[in-house]
Parts: structure tokens; sequence; C-alpha cells
């Protein structure tokens, strides 16, 4: 390098110095920065299953059928007696489940309703039976009283064993009426209890009048009857309008009054005018007059066709409906000789063969295929 003259500066290539407290210079970029992607958020984990549905329950079953809500009295009866043709068993609310065939049917009752008068029954007996449960008309029940009920005390009386119908039920007592069979015509009302009554039939009792009796008839369809002579009236007879004379027997006349008895369905013991009945020729007794009890013919049945038969081991489940909730209304006792009537997904149409008790008009009997071992 060659030196210049005195005083002079030495020149070189380097830029100049930036002025005191400047910031250093850094460079910037204006680009937009890259930014990392976001992970995508996880998938939910998967909803579990619904649990299964419960198995739906099944319906309760129906209450038994003879179970009633309202007042009752205790009247213990039994018997095997005739009940009138298709007599109606029902359920509490007063549907039809049975009926009675008008055979001799074996019935116990334990109660009556005292609102409607209605009867709590179970048919049959332990073997050899169809035992149905449910409630009847009491005034369907042929009962009959044990010794003869007075409708006017001493002088008039319905008969023993003869069979009235319960028209009212009270707490200690039952009213109860009959009939009166030809030649007499009339209904006669008596009170009493449920101890004073059976549902065996038995037999009346018999009566003969006296040998020195004399016959009297009455021609006329009313007989006041009296006490005493002269006395008060107890009642009045009426002769059904078909019928040409009624029968009694006396032994005694007294001041224009005749004692006359009669011993039938409806007995009379009073004291009747002279002039209102007819004296017979003493020895004739008008046999042709008296009236005895019908005689009734027993019920015959048939199924047509020839059903197959079966008989019961063991104490099997009614019902009236082929139905597992459907109420059980009563039991075939074991030792009962059945009809197989039908087969219907695992149930059977089952009769009994004495055919004394039916199901209820269009309606069946059914049991369990499972249950008679089919």
């Amino acid at each position: 390098m060659a030196a210049g003259g005195c005083g002079g500066r030495i020149k070189d290539d380097l830029p100049p110095l930036p002025p005191p407290n400047t910031p250093p210079i850094v460079a910037v970029t204006t680009a937009t920065p890259q930014t990392a992607k976001a992970a995508p958020p996880p998938a939910p984990p998967p909803r579990p299953a619904p649990p299964p549905p419960l198995p739906a329950r099944p319906a309760p079953p129906a209450p038994p059928p003879d179970q009633i809500n309202e007042p009752v009295v205790a009247c213990p009866l039994s018997g095997r007696a005739p009940f009138p043709l298709n007599t109606v068993i029902q359920n509490a609310q007063g549907k039809a489940i049975a009926r009675l065939s008008g055979a001799d049917v074996t019935v116990s009752v334990s109660e009556l309703t005292l609102a409607r008068p209605r009867a709590r029954v179970v048919t049959g007996t332990a073997r050899d039976s169809f035992r149905v449960r449910g409630l009847i008309d009491a005034a369907k029940l042929p009962v009959v009283p044990t010794s003869p009920l007075p409708v006017r005390p001493g002088h008039l009386f319905i008969g023993e064993r003869r069979v009235v119908s319960i028209q009212k039920v009270e707490r200690d007592r039952l009213t109860v009426q009959r009939e009166a069979m030809k030649p007499l015509q009339g209904t006669f009302t008596a009170t009493t209890t449920c101890g004073a009554l059976s549902l065996d039939p038995g037999t009346p009792p018999g009566w003969s009048p006296p040998g020195s009796a004399r016959g009297y008839t009455q021609r006329q369809l009313s007989l006041e009857l009296y006490d005493a002579p002269g006395g008060a009236s107890v009642g009045v007879l009426k002769k059904a309008p078909d019928q040409d004379a009624v029968l009694f027997f006396s032994t005694e006349e007294s001041g224009g009054y005749v004692h006359v008895e009669r011993h039938a369905d409806i007995v009379v013991d009073a004291w009747v005018r002279t002039y209102d009945v007819s004296a017979l020729p003493r020895g004739e007794t008008m046999d042709q007059l008296a009236t005895g009890t019908p005689q009734r013919s027993a019920a015959r049945l048939a199924v047509p066709g020839e059903p197959r038969v079966a008989k019961t081991q063991r104490d099997i489940p009614l019902r009236a409906i082929a139905q597992d909730n459907a109420a059980v209304i009563g039991s075939i006792a074991p030792d009962t000789d059945i009809y197989l009537v039908d087969v219907m997904a695992g149930w059977v149409s089952v009769l009994p063969r004495a055919l004394d008790v039916m199901p209820a008009e269009g309606g069946s009997f059914w049991a369990k295929k499972t249950d008679l071992g089919l």
C-alpha cells in the first residue's frame, strides 16, 4: 500500500458503523406460519346394546267365581235332589259358568246372600263328580221343611218334606213360599230358619183319617177358615177353577161349624161354616179327590256320537275358558268318568259322564291336557 501526502485519510471499502443505540437489524418474514394440523378427536366408544326386554308377566289369575263382597248369612245345607231344569250357576259378577241338567245332583250350600238372595254352592262330592263352585238363585234351591211350617199357627201349614222356595234372607230367619198343588190354588208364605230346612227331599209323611171321620167337600171357589166355632178368621182357601172339589175330613161339629182337616202339601186344621161345605154320605171318601205327590221322572240325557271316555286319577282344575289365567271354577274329583269331547292347543273339552252338571249355554268345561295325562 502506498503512502499519501501528509494530512491525508486512509480510505477503505468497509460500510459505515451504525449510530449508537441503534437496535440490531433482524430479518423478518411476512409469510403465514405453517401450523400443525390438530389430530381428529377419538371416536366415541360404541354404545352398549340395550338389555333384552323382560318377559311379559302373565296376567294374574281371575278370582274364584264365588268370591263376593256383600253381606251373607251362614246356611249349611247339603243333599242330593233334582233342581229345576237348566238352573244356572253364576260367578260373583252374575255371569253363567255352568248349569244343572235337571238330573239329581249333590249340592252343598254354605251361605246365603242378603241383598238379592243367592246361595254359595259346590256341586258333587270328594270323589266321582264335577265340583263346580259358584252362586245359585236361592229361590231355585229345592229345599224342604223337616216339619210343617206354620202359615197361620195351629191351623194352616206348609207340609213336611214339601219343596219351598227361599224368597227373602234376613240375619235370623228366611221367608219361604210354596205354590199349592191342585185342587187348591194360591201361594202360601211362612218364615223359618236354615236349621229347619233340608236339601234331602225325603218322603212326605202319610196320613189316614180316623175310621169315624166323615168327608166334606169345598165346591165353591173360596172357603174361609176359623180358629174356633164363631171365632176369628185365619185365612181363605181357594179352589183351582178347573177342579171339581177339595176334600176334607171331620170328626167334630159345633154350633153351625165343622172342624175339618186336610193333610197334603198344604195342611189344614181349622173350622168352617157348615153351609160352606158339602157332607158326603158316611163311608164315602171320594178318594179320587185326594191328590198325592206327583212322581217326577228322572232326566235322561245323552251325548251325540261316541266320545272317548276317561277316568281321572287325581283332582284336576276345571275352567270355563281354555286359558291359564282364566278363573278356576272348580275341579274334577278323582275316580270321575268323563267324556273327552274336543282337544284344542293343549286343552281338552270335558263333560261328566253323569251329565248332572253341564257347561253354561254355548260354553264348555276345559281341563289341561297335561293334567289329564294325555
